[in-house]
C-alpha cells in the first residue's frame, strides 16, 4: 500500500508511529434474545447479534475508523461491545467495558462506537457485560493489511468456542456455589458443532497446490485448545494483532482470546483414501490442566475432539474422514511462546530500566482461600488484595478519585509521563510473599486493554524478585494482548504507558473474570479528561442517565439482587 505522498505501508512499517489515512465504515448490531441450535441441541435463551452466531462480520481496511451503532433490544439484560485488541489510542470512553469506561447499554437504547484502526489482522468483538458473550454476544473482526508471507485463497474468521446449553447465568452460579465447577457442552466451529451424536461438524473445502489463510480466533469461555489439520502443517504468520517472523508446525495452542494466523498448503504429507481431513481443535481437562471437561466432548477420547472435515476438490465418498490426528502433538495449556521463538516483524527493543521499580508491581492472581465475607460468603479469584467488585451505575472512567479508593474496584496507579518508555508489570500464579492466601493459582489467559504488550518472561518456576528480573527478554521479545500464565510460575510483561485512560487487565476465562480476577490500569489520570474532551465524557454521562432512568422504571430488574458477578 502506497500513499499519495509515495509512502509505503507493509508488514515491517511500526503502526504505532505510521498508519495509512483510510474511509469511516458503518455497522449496525442489534442485540436480542432467541432460541438458537449451534450443535442439535436448543439453547432457549441464546444472545445473539443480529439473529446469529457468531455475529455479523465486521470487515475494514487497515487505518479506516470504525463506527459500530450497538442497539440492545434483549428486555432483562444491559450490555456494552468490547473491541478485543484494539488499541483505541485516546479513546477510552469506547473500549467498551461496563462500569469502567461507560454505563450498560439498557434495553431500547444505541450507543455508538467510533475509532480509529490503528492495527492490522483479525481479531473479535464481545459483550463485555458479565459473561453475556458465553451465551452468544460475540463476532469476528477483520481488518485488512499486510501479512508475513504469501497466501492465495482466504476463508472468513474461524470462531472457535465452547458452547453452552444453559445460560451462562445459570453456569456461573456453580464458580460460586458449586456443585462441580461450571462447564460447556460442546465445541463449536463459526457456530456449528455436535452434542450427543446430533448436529454437524463445520466444513471447508481445499484445491490442490494452493495456499489458504486461516484466521483463527478462541472466543471461548473457559476452553483452551490445540488447533489442527490432520496430514497438514501450518505455517503461522501472525500472533493477535501481529505479524511475526513465519514458522511451520502440526498443531498450535491457542488460550481464550488468542489469535493465529495460518497459511495451509494444500498439499497433504499423506494422502487420505477419500480426499478428507479433519479439523481437530483438542482438549486436555482436569485440576492439572486449564479446562473443566465438557459435558458432551471426553477429552480422553481424541476422536471425541474433531469439528470439523476439509475435502478437498476431488473427494470422493458420503463418509468421514478416516484420518488420525498428528501423533507429535502434545495437548497441553502451554502458550506458544513458551516452547518456541515468536520473533515479531517490527522490532521493538526493551530499554531498561524501566520507568517504575517492578517490586511494587509484582501482583498476585489465584483463588483467595480466606474470601468469604462479602459477595455471598464464597470464595472469589482475584489479582489484587480484593477481588473485583463494580457498580454498572459508576464507571471508573466518570469517577476516577473515587475509583482510586475503592479496593473493591482494583485500580492500580500507572501514573509515568514518558510514552516512550517502558513499564513492567509482574503477575504470579498463587501466593507469592503478600502474605494472602492464594494456593490455588492455576493457569491463566492474561488479557491486557488499549495495549499490545511484551512477554519479558513466561515461567512455571516460582519468581524470585532478585534473581528472575536477570532473565528478562528485552531483545524483540514476543508481543501481543493475551498471554498464558503458566501454574504455579509467572509471566512479566513490559507495555509503554502512552495512552491515558483506565485499562482493564483481567482473566479471560470468564468465569474468573465474573469472580474478580481483574484490575484497572489508572494511566496518566490527570491527562484522561483532556485527552477524550468534553463530547466523549457527555456521550459516558448521557449513556449512565439513560441506564439509572432504566433500572428506576424496571423495580424488577434489582441489581442488588441480580449482580452475582464482577460486572465484567
Amino acid at each position: 500500500m502506497i500513499d499519495d505522498k509515495g509512502f509505503e505501508y507493509n508488514v515491517t512499517t511500526d503502526y504505532e508511529d505510521f498508519t495509512p489515512i483510510g474511509k469511516e465504515r458503518v455497522y449496525n448490531l442489534e442485540l436480542t434474545e432467541e432460541e438458537f441450535t449451534a450443535d442439535g441441541t436448543v439453547k432457549d435463551f441464546a444472545k445473539l447479534i443480529n439473529k446469529e452466531y457468531p455475529g455479523t462480520l465486521i470487515e475494514a481496511c487497515w487505518g479506516d475508523t470504525l463506527v459500530v451503532n450497538v442497539k440492545n433490544s434483549m428486555a432483562r439484560n444491559g450490555t456494552s461491545m468490547h473491541w478485543h485488541g484494539i488499541r483505541q489510542l485516546g479513546t477510552n470512553h469506547m473500549d467498551g467495558v461496563n462500569a469502567v469506561t461507560q454505563c450498560p447499554t439498557n434495553n431500547g437504547e444505541t450507543f455508538q462506537y467510533k475509532f480509529k484502526l490503528q492495527q492490522y489482522g483479525h481479531t473479535w468483538y464481545h459483550s463485555h457485560y458479565s459473561s453475556q458473550y458465553s451465551d452468544g454476544v460475540a463476532g469476528p473482526l477483520l481488518i485488512h493489511g499486510p501479512n508475513s508471507d504469501d497466501w492465495d485463497v482466504e476463508w472468513p474468521p474461524l470462531m472457535i468456542s465452547d458452547w453452552l446449553h444453559n445460560t451462562a447465568f445459570q453456569e456461573f452460579n456453580k464458580e460460586l456455589f458449586g456443585p462441580g465447577l461450571p462447564a460447556g457442552d460442546s465445541i463449536v466451529v463459526n457456530g456449528t458443532g455436535r452434542f450427543n451424536g446430533k448436529g454437524d461438524y463445520y466444513k471447508n473445502t481445499f484445491e490442490p497446490g494452493k495456499r489458504y489463510l486461516i484466521r483463527i480466533i478462541n472466543a471461548s469461555t473457559g476452553l483452551h485448545f490445540h488447533f489442527s489439520i490432520d496430514n497438514h502443517i501450518l505455517k503461522v504468520v501472525s500472533t493477535d494483532l501481529v505479524p511475526i517472523e513465519p514458522y511451520t508446525t502440526e498443531s498450535i495452542s491457542v488460550g481464550i482470546g488468542q489469535r493465529y494466523s495460518v497459511i495451509v498448503e494444500a498439499k497433504p504429507t499423506a494422502k487420505s483414501n477419500d480426499g478428507k481431513y479433519w479439523l481437530r481443535t483438542e482438549y486436555v481437562a482436569g485440576f492439572t490442566g486449564c479446562n473443566a471437561q465438557l459435558r458432551g466432548v471426553d477429552p480422553s477420547k481424541r476422536d471425541n475432539m474433531r469439528t470439523g472435515i476439509i475435502s478437498y476438490t476431488d473427494a470422493t465418498g458420503t463418509s468421514d474422514p478416516s484420518t488420525s490426528g498428528q501423533t507429535s502433538v502434545t495437548i497441553g495449556c502451554k502458550d506458544e511462546a513458551e516452547v518456541r521463538v515468536l520473533v515479531p516483524k517490527v522490532k521493538w527493543n526493551i530499554t531498561s530500566p524501566p520507568q517504575n521499580d517492578v517490586d511494587d508491581y509484582v501482583f498476585e492472581a489465584g483463588q483467595d482461600q480466606n474470601a468469604t465475607g462479602k459477595h455471598f460468603g464464597v470464595r472469589h479469584w482475584s489479582i489484587t488484595n480484593t477481588p473485583m467488585w463494580l457498580n454498572f451505575s459508576d464507571p471508573t472512567l466518570l469517577n476516577l478519585d473515587n475509583a482510586k479508593s475503592n479496593p473493591e474496584y482494583a485500580v492500580v496507579d500507572y501514573n509515568f509521563r514518558d510514552g516512550d518508555k517502558w513499564v513492567y508489570m509482574v503477575i504470579t500464579s498463587g501466593s507469592l510473599d503478600s502474605g494472602i492466601d492464594k494456593s490455588l493459582g492455576g493457569t491463566h489467559p492474561i488479557h491486557l486493554h488499549g495495549h499490545d504488550f511484551v512477554i519479558l518472561a513466561q515461567n512455571t518456576t516460582k519468581y524470585d524478585r532478585k534473581n528472575s528480573p536477570k532473565y528478562f527478554k528485552t531483545d524483540n521479545p514476543p508481543r501481543r494482548d493475551v498471554a498464558m500464565l503458566p501454574g504455579g510460575g509467572y509471566l512479566a510483561i513490559a507495555f509503554k504507558p502512552d495512552n491515558p485512560g483506565v485499562w482493564l487487565l483481567h482473566c479471560h476465562i470468564a468465569w474468573h473474570a465474573g469472580s474478580g480476577l481483574a484490575l484497572q490500569i489508572m494511566e496518566r489520570q490527570d491527562e484522561i479528561a483532556s485527552t477524550l474532551g468534553t463530547t466523549a465524557i457527555n456521550q459516558v454521562q448521557d449513556g449512565c442517565k439513560k441506564w439509572d432512568d432504566w433500572l428506576d422504571a424496571t423495580p424488577s430488574f434489582n441489581l442488588t439482587e441480580v449482580q452475582e458477578d464482577s460486572g465484567i
